[in-house]
């Protein structure tokens, strides 16, 4: 028996992990907004202690986040390894806002953070506790690799967050490395005892001719998507704000817009939640390059989202949808009439669990969707915008007895998008976190404003007519 312990990363994991550059970063992130309730000190301040307690309590339940990358000698594969010089005070990490802190100073900070890369000589996470936010409020804005997601199956919410107030949390004894193979030992193993260079190059030829009954239909699919994929390249005749390679800065924001006028606009105009959003953001758009002097009426404008492709809650299995966002429809009612055909012309020809969220989701700590959906987005896009809408538990979620009362994901730039937008249903609230690509979109408080404009529109349009249908 092996006197030390090591994992090889799987292939996904390895491929997002080789994908990542100095301006395509390979992370997920999140800005989490809590009450702060029981922790609150009487000078304003935070219980940074319980909640590091906490955050240790809760990653010692999940081993992948004491390790960090090796790489076998000459293959050059990476492996996982415990990290003998794990320090938790590296990856919780506490800062203040100047007092009363508002809402702009820490998307800031969030975007500050977001931009820069994960240490890879550490475990890939990082959790920041920000004080001081107006209102009696902290942040806390998380950091994970998609290649640690990828591997463990679980994310930053999924660990921290419960439905219990007054959930315990367990304290936890010190994390105690378990030994490391030397490189020689390393490179014995998964090169000479398992010829892995010799057989690697034939391994890929017989996986990629391997007859499978699923090839067919695969095929069919990647060269559909790669035929709307180009003719949005084609017909695109300008040299659009959010499209084109990332830079090194991002600017992000935040927008909350009410679930009960969502509902209303569904039971009104017959459609899904995912028709709204889709509506509000195409409205957004159109409006966005108007300002920029860009005709909408003569683009072929496309847009890319993750969807489950059954009704597994578990969230085995996601896809994704490209498809064209009607920019150039300025009326908000034949707006949404457009895009309720388009999306349902996509499920015909990509089918998605048809649901009031489109991610059914009952208990989040045991869904694997959110590592499901962060492989699908981390793969490179030719569209200028990909869109997530994400899913809330239907009851309220704390850390440490902290409410959480508003959550904020940043969806990473990758491939052409300049433009990252999630959707966080949680709480009566539609909670839009906007991650934009600096140099291309300053004025991204601009798009914000776009969205609630395109949002009240359908609002007056369920105002002005009676119910159609009745959507459950």
């Amino acid at each position: 028996m092996a006197r030390y312990t090591y994992d090889r990363l799987s292939p996904a994991a390895a491929r997002l992990l080789g994908d990542e550059s100095s301006r395509r970063l390979g992370h997920a992130g999140a800005a989490l907004i809590f009450a702060a309730g029981p922790l609150a000190y009487s000078h304003g301040g935070v219980d940074f202690a319980a909640l590091r307690g906490a955050i240790a309590s809760r990653i010692a339940l999940a081993p992948d986040y004491h390790r960090r990358l090796r790489r076998v000698p000459l293959e050059n594969h990476p492996v996982w390894v415990d990290d003998h010089e794990f320090r938790l005070d590296y990856h919780v990490r506490h800062t203040s806002l100047p007092r009363p802190g508002s809402l702009q100073q820490l998307r800031r900070v969030a975007a500050r953070i977001q931009a820069q890369r994960l240490d890879r000589s550490r475990p890939l996470w990082e959790y920041w506790i920000v004080e001081g936010l107006e209102g009696g409020r902290f942040a806390l804005l998380t950091k994970t690799h998609f290649a640690l997601i990828e591997d463990s199956g679980v994310d930053a919410l999924q660990l921290l967050l419960t439905p219990d107030a007054d959930a315990a949390y367990e304290s936890t004894e010190p994390f105690s490395a378990r030994p490391a193979p030397s490189g020689l030992e390393l490179f014995y193993d998964e090169v000479v005892s398992q010829a892995r260079l010799p057989r690697r190059g034939w391994q890929l030829l017989r996986e990629a001719f391997r007859p499978s009954r699923e090839g067919p239909r695969q095929l069919r699919e990647h060269l559909d998507a790669a035929a709307r994929l180009l003719g949005y390249t084609l017909a695109s005749r300008h040299d659009l704000p959010m499209s084109g390679p990332a830079g090194p800065h991002r600017i992000v924001d935040y927008v909350k817009l009410p679930l009960e006028v969502t509902d209303r606009v569904r039971r009104v105009l017959g459609g899904s939640l995912l028709d709204v959003v889709v509506t509000t953001l195409a409205g957004a758009v159109g409006r966005y390059l108007s300002h920029h002097y860009v005709n909408p009426a003569t683009l072929e404008f496309r847009v890319s989202t993750p969807v489950m492709l059954s009704d597994d809650p578990s969230g085995g299995s996601i896809g994704e949808w490209v498809f064209e966002l009607p920019i150039w429809e300025s009326d908000a009612s034949k707006r949404f009439k457009r895009v309720r055909e388009i999306l349902r012309a996509e499920h015909e020809s990509v089918p998605a669990a048809r649901s009031r969220d489109l991610f059914p989701v009952d208990d989040l700590a045991q869904s694997g969707m959110p590592a499901a959906a962060a492989r699908v987005m981390a793969e490179p896009s030719l569209v200028p915008v990909r869109i997530a809408v994400l899913p809330g538990p239907p009851q309220p979620l704390y850390l440490r007895g902290a409410k959480l009362e508003e959550c904020f994901s940043h969806i990473p730039l990758s491939g052409r998008a300049g433009l990252g937008v999630s959707v966080f249903v949680y709480e009566g609230e539609l909670c839009w976190g906007l991650n934009a690509d600096y140099d291309r979109m300053p004025d991204l408080s601009r798009f914000s404003e776009a969205l609630r404009r395109s949002f009240r529109e359908l609002e007056r349009v369920a105002d002005e007519r009676p119910a159609l249908v009745r959507v459950s």
